[in-house]
């Protein structure tokens, strides 16, 4: 399944958070798909993470909780997305 997941910083500097990620590994079981930093207020950090363990996803939330809030939204690609619509257009 896939995640979407957006970090707005709350604490610490740029430059330490891009430190702190440089040093950190994805938990295993977990794919990641994009990871995009933006230069944007709101979110900071956007990344797509693929999964069938959402409590994979929890735990790394508590990892990084001191210097991110921390959004996770389930999603599927624009291609699912057409497919169910096309069926739900069928049912119509």
């Amino acid at each position: 399944m896939l995640f979407v997941v957006l970090s707005n910083s709350k604490n610490g500097t740029c430059k330490e958070r891009i430190a702190r990620r440089m040093q950190w590994k994805n938990p295993e079981g977990t794919n990641l798909i994009a990871e995009y930093w933006l230069t944007t207020e709101f979110p900071n950090v956007i990344q797509i993470v693929e999964t069938d363990n959402a409590q994979l996803l929890l735990s790394a939330v508590a990892e990084w909780d001191d210097v991110f809030d921390i959004s996770i939204y389930p999603a599927i690609t624009g291609e699912e997305g057409m497919r169910n619509a096309q069926e739900m257009m069928k049912n119509l």
